[in-house]
């Protein structure tokens, strides 16, 4: 979570010092990118992850850049460093923003935080069935994984760190699961159908 709070402060005042140097260009695009930076961190900020798509615009537009004659095409923010190649009048690139790319996980996982997940075993296993359902709320994001300390109980035995790891599936959402139980550290490992609300 800390991760994403440093890269949402970052948004935040690289979008408004990019507004700032441009203030006497105000038909510059890349203010547009600014703008659409510090609404996705002000979305963060108020735990409406819903709009998490805005902090991957940020990124990804930032990413090209190209001069065709007297046109330039670079919307990045604040930082300008690029890649170029020249090939006479015409130069294709990427700005040095390519590296936020790495952010891309974290912010697309951002969605799940605060949000009800309810689940029931996708395959089931000696503690889970398919016909027991159960919640968690994520409130943190580790090493590209959600986790929890919602408890639940299963066969008398609480767990309360929960990590989730969602799949790309086609039709039923599913996802991996372990739960680890707060007494004894059993773990539950397993795959999941789950839905947010």
């Amino acid at each position: 979570m800390n991760l994403l709070r440093g890269f949402y402060i970052c948004v935040l005042i690289t979008s408004l010092l990019n507004i700032n140097n441009n203030l006497n260009n105000l038909s510059n695009p890349s203010i547009l990118i600014s703008i659409i930076g510090i609404t996705s961190s002000i979305a963060f900020f108020s735990k409406r992850m819903r709009f998490s798509f805005l902090g991957i615009i940020w990124i990804v537009a930032q990413v090209p850049y190209m001069i065709f004659g007297d046109f330039t095409f670079d919307l990045s923010q604040f930082i300008n460093a690029h890649f170029a190649v020249n090939l006479g009048s015409i130069s294709v690139g990427i700005n040095a923003q390519v590296l936020l790319l790495f952010f891309l996980i974290p912010i697309s996982l951002s969605e799940f935080l605060y949000r009800k997940v309810i689940f029931n075993a996708y395959t089931e296993n000696s503690e889970l069935k398919r016909e027991d359902t159960y919640s968690f709320t994520p409130n943190g994001i580790e090493y590209n994984r959600l986790t929890s300390d919602s408890k639940i109980v299963i066969e008398n035995k609480t767990y309360n760190k929960i990590i989730f790891e969602p799949q790309k599936s086609e039709g039923i959402k599913k996802a991996g699961i372990v739960l680890i139980s707060e007494t004894d550290n059993h773990k539950i490992k397993a795959t999941i159908e789950y839905k947010t609300e």
